[in-house]
């Protein structure tokens, strides 16, 4: 069963064109299961004997742990125990992270010992025998503190002399490297205009409506950890738990059943997964935690947050000659999953455009702040945020047309695949026409008389223009340029295809949907191979380490399943094809080449034979005494996709993703000079993922982004005081807006298939923060009447409040 998959993607893509369910906008097949509550999701799994945990943070953002007197709660009937970092230290292993030595020697142990480095910080679990009882029990204990002042600034704690806040490693710049293509000082010499800013992007989450959640049995006899999570990628993250816990991987049973969103946040859980691991073997029984929303605000994972220092050279006729930042990465109080985050620029670095000349001096440093990780868009979003807001500021002073700036420098469709200056091989696309079309759908000449209207009556009104690109799925071999010592490249995913003996189909993939509608895609690329309706393909729910197939890539994230996780499903089901025409040419005794699957019969050059698949699978499981000796019975196939990846060259250039979908949006607003709130009037986007394989899904991709990245732009800020307390830790302070909150919005898409996936897909669905940019380069475009610019990815309505009052000021005097 094992082969090359490249070659087997060869042979996909020949029979691409010849699709009757991939492309179909069919309802989802897990919907049912939803709306009538039948789903799943880990809080709903009751074990016997379950103990609960709770966890004590700590309420400083940088302080020593004098003392931890737990006795008062040790002595409330029905607590089980209670678990401090320094319990914690002696179970496990620190986790490892991506930096070369000596900051990898930061000591991560999932809880605080001796110090806390952020507020909400684990400080130690109480294990007790109901929830309630873990609550009176978290009461009782005594934690005495010797508060410190944090660092809560990124440049601050870059300056000489900034306290560390990890005293074992010499700086609190973790990880620090300049990248250069072209030539970028002769572009900027050569510069009619440079555009100098310092732009901030704000951090904020993904807010998923479920937060996380973990149920961990221990059993003593096989030494076997059963993990029942809402966790994104639990195979990925196996070895860091394994590595953590002292074990091999196959004492990690992961279970991963339905999943209340993820959007990045949810992939890493793993220490509070190890945690739960060491509670449940301390008390030998099942335990369980489920994550408040405020812990989920303060202490899960919150997205990039990034000081830029950008500059962009035009030609005074628009051309861009290049770019150079410097992009100052907060990373919080460890690092986790970054610095790929701050790294994450080079996958698509000059975005939709042409030009060559690029320098990114890129810095990853510790605050005393929540660890950052993944969120839509990881690092990507902050990219396209720079790009784009230089490229408005830059026609506006050039008194350029957004649109025609744009449409100046962009890559075009004829130049496909186009290499960029840091290695990135665009997989086709056509740009200007995504632009086109969201002209058309927001008739962006009517909007501009509009705009000119609305200002003679003295109103505030702009419109902004973005294209957003996110590259997908990662290669792993970027890995090396952060650490040359990462022994990690490419990437993968697995699936299986089993006919049963009754013609039945089951089929079964690694990764872990998180509202994706997995069940439904992998169903009708099944069905599209073999011949049948997706109602007579079964797709298991969930994810299950020990049922479903996976690679140590496996998992959702970085919008991978149409090209990693469908590429497998579709070379399994292609496998088992393969296998029923090799049965069916040797009982019509006609060669394979002639042979194919029509409404699930055996065709012979297109016409229909009186023999199905269900026939074939008797001969394949049953009937074996007739089954040629030299053909392996049963229908079952195990295909593991490889990306087409290569290692990175010497000029730390290279292809880190194969897909780079991309869209525009535009935004047309209006701001209130009284309170400084922006009201969005009309959004338009149009997105390119390539082939979809259900158009249903993806427009509902689409309005997830939107919904996330106008949230980010008009409400959603996580913001800390000096003192390092999380001010915006609730739902009461923390805006995320709801269907009354959002704009009515347009959508559209295109479709131009990938170049190098076997279905021509792209991933999607993170949209790169077009959405968002727009209503920043909208803003700018209202304040630009009073000579003003905004420089923050958040539309903070006290600022732009005090923005226009001192315009006004200004202008009266």
């Amino acid at each position: 069963m094992c082969g090359n998959s490249q070659s087997m993607a060869q042979i996909i893509l020949q029979k691409i064109e010849r699709t009757q369910w991939i492309g179909r906008p069919l309802p989802r097949k897990e919907d049912l299961r939803f709306i009538t509550g039948k789903g799943r999701y880990t809080s709903d799994f009751e074990l016997p004997n379950t103990a609960y945990v709770v966890i004590a943070r700590s309420p400083y953002a940088n302080a020593r742990i004098v003392k931890i007197d737990a006795s008062k709660a040790l002595e409330l009937p029905g607590v089980l125990a209670v678990i401090t970092g320094e319990d914690v230290a002696e179970e496990i292993n620190p986790f490892p992270n991506l930096l070369p030595h000596p900051y990898n020697q930061i000591k991560d142990y999932g809880i605080a010992i001796n110090e806390t480095r952020y507020a909400g910080e684990p400080v130690a679990l109480i294990v007790a025998e109901n929830m309630y009882t873990a609550h009176d029990a978290l009461e009782l204990l005594n934690i005495e503190y010797e508060p410190r002042q944090p660092i809560i600034s990124a440049e601050e704690a870059m300056r000489d002399g900034s306290p560390r806040v990890h005293e074992n490693i010499p700086s609190n710049v973790v990880w620090h490297k300049k990248f250069t293509y072209g030539d970028v000082d002769e572009a900027f010499k050569k510069a009619d205009l440079i555009v100098k800013k310092r732009l901030y992007f704000h951090r904020f989450t993904s807010a998923p409506l479920e937060p996380n959640a973990i149920i961990v049995s221990y059993d003593s006899v096989s030494g076997v950890y059963t993990i029942i999570s809402n966790n994104q990628r639990p195979v990925f993250n196996q070895h860091a738990i394994a590595h953590a816990l002292k074990i091999p991987t196959n004492k990690l049973h992961f279970i991963s059943p339905d999943i209340g969103g993820g959007f990045g946040i949810k992939n890493d859980s793993y220490p509070y997964i190890v945690l739960l691991a060491i509670a449940s073997k301390k008390v030998n029984r099942p335990v369980k935690w489920i994550e408040t929303r405020q812990e989920h605000m303060m202490a899960s994972t919150h997205g990039n947050e990034v000081v830029y220092y950008g500059e962009m050279a035009f030609r005074k006729d628009g051309t861009i000659l290049g770019l150079r930042a410097k992009a100052i990465h907060d990373e919080g109080a460890y690092m986790r999953r970054e610095p790929i985050g701050a790294f994450n620029f080079i996958r698509h670095a000059t975005l939709t455009y042409r030009f060559r000349n690029l320098e990114m001096d890129v810095y990853a440093v510790v605050t005393n702040k929540c660890p950052v990780g993944p969120n839509r868009s990881y690092g990507k979003m902050q990219q396209n945020y720079l790009v784009e807001v230089l490229i408005d500021m830059g026609a506006r002073e050039l008194g350029i047309d957004p649109i025609e700036i744009r449409m100046k420098n962009f890559v075009r469709s004829e130049e496909m695949p186009y290499e960029t200056p840091t290695g990135a091989l665009l997989d086709g696309g056509d740009y200007p026409k995504v632009l086109e079309r969201v002209c058309e759908l927001v008739n962006y000449s009517a909007l501009k008389r509009e705009q000119r209207e609305a200002r003679k009556k003295g109103k505030i009104v702009g419109i902004g223009v973005a294209m957003g690109m996110d590259a997908s799925p990662i290669n792993f071999s970027s890995n090396r340029i952060i650490n040359p010592a990462a022994e990690v490249s490419g990437e993968s995913e697995a699936a299986w295809v089993k006919v049963n003996e009754d013609g039945s189909i089951i089929a079964s993939v690694g990764t872990s949907p998180q509202g994706h509608g997995h069940e439904t895609s992998v169903a009708q690329i099944v069905a599209d191979v073999l011949g049948v309706d997706p109602d007579q393909v079964h797709v298991v729910q969930g994810f299950d380490s020990w049922v479903n197939p996976s690679t140590p890539h496996s998992g959702t994230y970085a919008s991978r399943f149409a090209i990693a996780g469908a590429s497998a499903v579709y070379g399994g089901a292609m496998r088992v094809k393969s296998k029923i025409l090799q049965i069916a040419s040797y009982i019509l005794n006609v060669p394979t080449e002639k042979l194919d699957i029509v409404d699930g019969k055996i065709a012979v050059n297109g016409v229909k034979q009186d023999l199905d698949i269900k026939k074939i699978a008797q001969y394949a499981w049953k009937d074996l005494a007739r089954l040629p000796e030299n053909i392996e019975p049963g229908l079952f196939a195990y295909y593991v996709y490889r990306t087409p990846f290569k290692l990175p060259k010497d000029d730390k250039s290279g292809n880190f993703s194969l897909t780079y979908s991309y869209s525009a949006c535009i935004v047309y607003i209006e701001v209130d000079a009284e309170t400084g709130f922006v009201k969005i009037k009309r959004v338009g986007i149009v997105e390119d993922c390539g082939k979809q394989i259900n158009p249903l899904i993806v427009e509902g991709q689409i309005h997830g982004q939107l919904g996330h990245q106008l949230g980010a732009a008009l409400y959603e800020k996580l913001v800390y005081d000096e003192s390092g307390q999380l001010l915006t830790s609730s739902f009461l302070n923390y805006w995320a807006p709801t269907a009354l909150e959002l704009p009515s919005f347009e959508v559209d898409s295109i479709i131009t298939p990938s170049l190098f996936t076997p279905l021509g897909t792209r991933g999607m669905g993170e949209g790169g923060g077009a959405p968002l940019i727009a209503c920043v380069n909208a803003l700018n475009d209202a304040l630009s009447i009073y000579g003003l610019e905004f420089t923050e990815s958040h539309l903070d309505p006290t600022k732009i409040r005090e923005l226009v009052k001192r315009a006004k000021v200004s202008a009266i005097r």
